[in-house]
């Protein structure tokens, strides 16, 4: 009989079964320390596998939840369109754009910020704090205030612009001045004073992504490449836990298939450790730039994704590559104009992630990387105009 309401993990070590892990951890056994998984049924077809849920919520057979219902999160955001003229220009088979600006908030967050609400619920939190560089933040508040759970959430007053609304009930948005350190510190000193849960764990921001991949495993299972803009890498290691969920569950998705993963130039500190063999990043690595050309895309997380974004790139035949402001703006035209014809918004001046992710294909394009046959899925990720998320 399948489950409807509960998700259990067991131990990849030990075998121990835990019906859920203790709050928002990182996904250890209390036993024997090994890694915990979540178990799933198996399914014959993708209509047998989800459920009558908008958006995210749609996948709740798929993802660690109790209650799916309040996965419920924008559906077209999750629904890839078409778009002939792209393929076009890139000389390939097939462009399908995943519109996360669709989402509610307007951004790329939302998968993570609705699951999250949706388990912290769960475990029964009033109080969470958290730092993030606008985006998060923003899709955060949204969803754990309509949850019941109030979030305080930190971010560096370079990139504060992203937050639309600072007080949204009992949530809010601090801008702090300096870093994304100095968020960070704010964050911890936060949850120190206050008691108040800080959320961090990077199993569940990497399950926060995982819905992108069941959807593209269910609407595009022909897909040879995945594109996005990345800053920390949690995005593709979501989107592959999530395609090959869906294949472990016995459902049909995407085979041999591999990502083209694309940075800012002055933000691409994650892919130069790889490239240049590094064990580790130094925190003043990390420190951004006074006029980053997008804040949002300036992290802390790469000391811990370095070694998971290096397996998973090893594993999937992937490569991230550095994107200069000159090839952006020399781009972005063209993106703007077919992402509007097809109903996606996007707005220049107030983020440039979607478009970096662009002018990277562009550039592989122009230099033969692209094959004819290449049948792209590309995750508009970034942030909405703010009338449409706010």
């Amino acid at each position: 009989m399948r489950r409807e309401n509960a998700v259990p993990f067991v131990c990849s070590d030990c075998r121990d079964v835990v019906q859920d892990t203790e709050g928002p951890t990182e996904w250890g056994c209390a036993r024997c320390d090994g890694s915990l998984r979540p178990t799933f049924d198996a399914y014959e077809k993708w209509d047998q596998a989800v459920l009558d849920i908008p958006g995210v919520g749609r996948y709740g057979r798929l993802l660690p939840v109790r209650e799916p219902r309040r996965l419920a999160s924008a559906d077209a955001a999750l629904r890839p369109l078409d778009s002939p003229h792209l393929a076009r220009v890139l000389g390939v088979a097939s462009v399908r754009l995943l519109p996360q600006t669709l989402n509610e908030t307007g951004t790329f967050k939302d998968n993570e910020a609705v699951l999250l609400a949706a388990k912290c619920a769960e475990w029964g939190l009033d109080s969470v704090c958290m730092h993030s560089s606008g985006n998060t933040a923003r899709a955060y508040q949204h969803y754990l205030e309509r949850e019941g759970t109030r979030v305080t959430g930190f971010v560096p007053e370079a990139s504060a612009y992203k937050c639309v609304t600072t007080e949204l009930g009992r949530s809010s948005i601090v801008a702090v001045p300096g870093t994304m350190v100095s968020a960070a510190d704010a964050a911890i000193a936060h949850s120190r004073e206050h008691g108040a849960v800080r959320l961090a764990p990077s199993q569940w921001k990497i399950e926060g992504k995982a819905p992108l991949g069941l959807a593209i495993a269910e609407h595009c299972q022909d897909t040879t490449l995945i594109a996005v803009t990345i800053a920390s890498g949690y995005g593709p290691l979501g989107m592959e836990r999530g395609i090959r969920r869906a294949r472990s569950a016995g459902l049909p998705a995407p085979a041999v298939h591999s990502y083209r993963l694309f940075q800012a130039a002055d933000a691409g500190v994650l892919g130069a450790a790889i490239r240049e063999g590094r064990e580790e990043i130094a925190p003043g690595d990390m420190i951004a730039p006074e006029d980053a050309f997008e804040p949002t895309l300036q992290s802390t997380n790469p000391t811990r994704t370095l070694p998971l974004m290096r397996s998973h790139l090893a594993a999937t035949g992937s490569r991230i590559d550095p994107v200069t402001p000159e090839e952006v703006e020399r781009n972005a035209e063209v993106f703007l104009e077919r992402c509007a014809e097809l109903g996606v918004p996007l707005d220049y001046t107030l983020e440039k992630s979607a478009f970096i992710c662009w002018a990277g294909l562009v550039g592989a394009a122009g230099r033969g990387e692209l094959r004819p046959d290449e049948r792209l899925t590309v995750v508009v990720s970034g942030s909405a105009p703010q009338e449409h998320g706010s």
